[in-house]
């Protein structure tokens, strides 16, 4: 049975905090899927399309994470909102999780994450959560100065000099372009 690690974001875009979660995936299983979420949403929540993050994240993974390339097969998910990005039911985890056993079935699965365990924990059933998913959370504040995608797009938008310092370095030379996208949801 295989290991696999799986992480569930937005990547609205990837930062350093995202790539914490991957290593720590990397690490610890056979196998990484990520899961880029809302890829069917443009709003001011998700201000850049999905094709566009999808390339950042593969272009970040190879470029910050070489053991990915070499000994640890990761597959990058699009995945559509079930309902809505604040729907935390039971649906959702039945969704998810039937995305997860599509992507790699006869696993057992680790959900990497930051958030709240009270979030995670409400999307799956007992069966589903105690039966078949561990949990392994990377608390936020302790990780990368608490980086979120919300800082670094207000970072974007302002041109801060601190963008560097939450970014992969292929993020930070895309600013420009992010930019454009998130200043057609500030009008």
């Amino acid at each position: 049975m295989n290991r696999v690690g799986v992480i569930l974001a937005r990547f609205q875009p990837i930062h350093n905090g995202h790539l914490e979660l991957i290593r720590k995936a990397v690490k610890e299983n056979d196998k990484v899927l990520i899961f880029i979420g809302s890829v069917d949403k443009m709003n001011e929540r998700n201000p850049i399309p999905w094709k566009i993050r999808h390339r950042l994240v593969i272009e970040a993974i190879g470029q910050n994470i070489p053991e990915a390339s070499t000994t640890i097969p990761i597959k990058v998910v699009p995945l559509k909102d079930l309902t809505d990005e604040k729907d935390n039911s039971h649906d959702w985890g039945f969704y998810l999780f039937a995305n997860m056993v599509k992507e790699s079935p006869d696993s057992t699965y680790t959900m990497y994450y930051s958030d709240g365990y009270e979030i995670i924990t409400s999307w799956f059933p007992g069966f589903i959560l105690y039966d078949h998913i561990n949990l392994s959370l990377l608390a936020r504040g302790a990780c990368e100065q608490g980086v979120s995608a919300t800082m670094v797009r207000q970072a974007i938008l302002n041109n801060s000099v601190d963008l560097f310092g939450m970014v992969p370095e292929n993020v930070y030379k895309q600013a420009d372009t992010i930019k454009s996208y998130l200043e057609v949801f500030q009008k």
